[in-house]
């Protein structure tokens, strides 16, 4: 069994956050590839238009919901741009206007 290390950096875009570093496992022909340190998730805050009644928040349980003015505002870690782009599809699905996405600086 070979085990060889590849850095994603060189390849990753401005927006691909922090670089992790794969491991590549050679088994029986296969390569099997792992994330060996996955890189902390990004807090995000997203303002949609109007204030969300409490059924379409439990739409988005990993975000923390308040109300700002007239709007709401969905707060908290999301640990990929797979769940970023989950939330915003959830929000059009609702219908909801999307006014705003931020991530926001590590704690």
């Amino acid at each position: 069994m070979t085990v060889r290390q590849i850095r994603r950096d060189e390849h990753a875009g401005p927006d691909d956050g922090a670089a992790a570093s794969r491991r590549v496992t050679t088994a029986g022909g296969e390569h099997v590839t792992g994330a060996r340190h996955d890189p902390p998730p990004h807090r995000y805050r997203v303002r949609v238009r109007r204030r969300l009644g409490q059924t379409i928040r439990c739409a988005f349980p990993a975000l923390q919901a308040r109300a700002s003015g007239g709007d709401t505002v969905l707060t908290g870690p999301l640990p990929d741009r797979a769940a970023l782009h989950g939330v915003l599809a959830e929000i059009e699905a609702l219908g909801l206007e999307l006014l705003e996405v931020r991530r926001l600086p590590p704690a």
